[in-house]
């Protein structure tokens, strides 16, 4: 997942999640869509938990900045 931000695989994520929901895809490809589902969720997951730790290390001032 080089390259992508978590707007950007989101973005990729809602695609596919509409084409399964509307049945747009082949039944072939389906197999490698919900792997690539998976991953996308796997990564945006991950930037979440990021983002959340960042937050809670910032409102707790763990980094020393800011007031107490």
């Amino acid at each position: 997942m080089t390259d992508h931000t978590y707007e950007t695989a989101l973005a990729e994520l809602e695609t596919i999640v509409s084409n399964l929901e509307k049945g747009d895809l082949e039944l072939g490809k389906m197999t490698s869509q919900l792997r690539r589902a998976k991953e996308l969720l796997a990564f945006c997951n991950e930037n979440l938990a990021q983002v959340e730790h960042d937050v809670h290390d910032i409102l707790n001032d763990n980094d020393g900045y800011g007031e107490k």
